[in-house]
């Protein structure tokens, strides 16, 4: 039995039994059976009852909201929006169920030669703690749209909406077995991870976790992809539109509490972007909400864990030591209610330099470091210094300089003149310690399913370039 701490109070308030490692034998063993069943059906079946589980996340947009905020600590604002975002993933997926096709290859007239496109068949999930629902739905929707079956870990700390999603799939009509998650801690993960049944593994987490996932992974040489830490750069030139810049900075890493792969930690600004931006900048964080993410006020809510929020909290005081200054710093709650949750105060730290710990760890609190730059040379060498290419932001009226910095930056996810613009439609990687393999579009089409070439001759025989060897004599 897993006991669930509310971030917001520290309190604990409610209990999620966990997955016997006993049972996972038999979870496989479902997964297996209804994956055969459901890549039976016709495509545009599977469509149709995909577009039946939008329509039902749609109707729970609110309840799912709730839960994710109360769970995770995430502004209920946020959250919300999260949730109304989901069913549209869910219909980009079931449109595609029934259009993913092969090709034919000409490469000899005597043979038809094609290829097609076949699920894996047990696809695993593992999930981490700061965007539960959004990975849930990214983790199942497009595999079983694809003809997979899913089993799905979510953290331990925050189960709550991957459960009500695989309720809610149920309710729509999809098979039981095809969606299922398990609960619990590191050793329901490895089992997982290591079991024969487990025909791909989809992880997104911290990137030593990464590590260990693959080297359990290569016993059975198990496929995986993986998205994995950032330290992302928001870069900002001087004839850039600073008050959408600025916008971006804010909402870039101090949303979702900073608990954000793509969080943009890392601000590197121009030399001639003028101090008050900075100033600016100062005066927005100092005035940020702090308190109850379910309060509609609230704009920076807990970190999930007690664990990350005593890191976050011990980088601060490092970042400190080594020598930057807080340039900005929010409040925490007042309310005595909340005097044990796992707060972390928004900061803005400038006089940054690329050795310090605050400008080269991935903190995944609402932490941010700014660093000066003198033109695009060392803009680039500064965005690239860092063992992570997960995302960047570019801040540039100049359209020639947008592509050279696209172009030299090692990041899987380029924004110019915005940030945080995550879509089905638009694929994800990573670079580096972020991880391999990409999703989204048609790259998760090619993740989620493997590639076979028939070649069949029209007339029976080899072709004639390949040797005969000599009969065998016969008595």
């Amino acid at each position: 039995m897993t006991t669930l701490t509310e971030p917001a109070t520290g309190r604990p308030w409610q209990e999620v039994p966990a997955t016997a490692l006993d049972s996972i034998d038999e979870v496989f063993e479902r997964a297996a059976a209804a994956q055969k069943q459901w890549a039976a059906l016709p495509a545009t079946m599977r469509s149709e009852l995909l577009f039946g589980l939008a329509d039902r996340l749609g109707q729970l947009t609110e309840e799912l909201a709730e839960i994710e905020a109360r769970n995770t600590g995430k502004s209920i604002r946020e959250t919300r929006q999260e949730a109304a975002r989901m069913p549209a993933a869910v219909r980009y997926w079931a449109g595609w169920a029934d259009k993913v096709t092969g090709t034919t290859v000409p490469f000899h007239p005597d043979f038809h030669t094609y290829t097609t496109r076949e699920p894996w068949g047990v696809v695993v999930g593992i999930v981490p703690w700061n965007v539960p629902y959004i990975f849930a739905v990214r983790r199942i929707v497009p595999a079983i749209a694809l003809g997979n079956a899913v089993i799905l870990k979510p953290a331990e700390e925050t189960p709550l909406t991957a459960l009500r999603l695989a309720e809610a799939c149920r309710e729509a009509g999809i098979p039981d077995g095809l969606v299922q998650v398990v609960t619990g801690g590191a050793d329901v993960g490895a089992a997982l991870v290591e079991h024969p049944g487990a025909d791909i593994i989809l992880f997104t987490g911290f990137h030593e976790t990464g590590k260990a996932i693959a080297r359990a992974a290569a016993n059975n040489l198990t496929p995986t992809l993986q998205e994995l830490g950032g330290k992302s750069p928001q870069i900002i030139f001087p004839d850039a539109d600073l008050d959408q810049a600025l916008d971006a900075v804010v909402a870039g890493v101090f949303g979702a509490t900073g608990q954000m792969c793509i969080a943009g930690s890392r601000l590197l600004l121009h030399d001639d972007v003028p101090d008050s931006f900075l100033e600016e900048l100062a005066s927005r964080v100092n005035q940020l909400v702090v308190g109850d993410p379910r309060d509609e006020s609230t704009d920076v809510g807990p970190q999930v864990t007690a664990r990350q929020r005593d890191k976050t909290l011990a980088m601060i005081e490092a970042a400190t030591s080594e020598g930057a200054r807080i340039a900005a710093q929010a409040q925490l709650p007042a309310d005595p209610e909340l005097a044990d949750g796992f707060f972390t105060q928004p900061t803005v730290f400038t006089d940054v330099t690329p050795e310090m710990s605050i400008a080269t760890q991935e903190v995944f609190g609402p932490v941010l470091s700014v660093m000066r730059f003198s033109d695009e040379t060392e803009a680039i060498r500064l965005a690239n210094d860092t063992e992570f290419g997960l995302a960047a932001g570019v801040w540039t009226s100049d359209v020639g300089r947008m592509h050279r910095m696209a172009r030299s930056i090692k990041a899987g996810l380029i924004w110019g003149n915005t940030y945080r613009i995550i879509n089905d439609m638009i694929p994800t990687a990573g670079y580096g310690q972020s991880g391999y393999g990409a999703e989204g579009g048609m790259e998760s089409i090619a993740s989620l399913t493997r590639s076979k070439s028939v070649c069949l001759a029209l007339e029976p025989g080899l072709p004639s370039y390949i040797p005969r060897l000599p009969k065998a004599n016969q008595s």
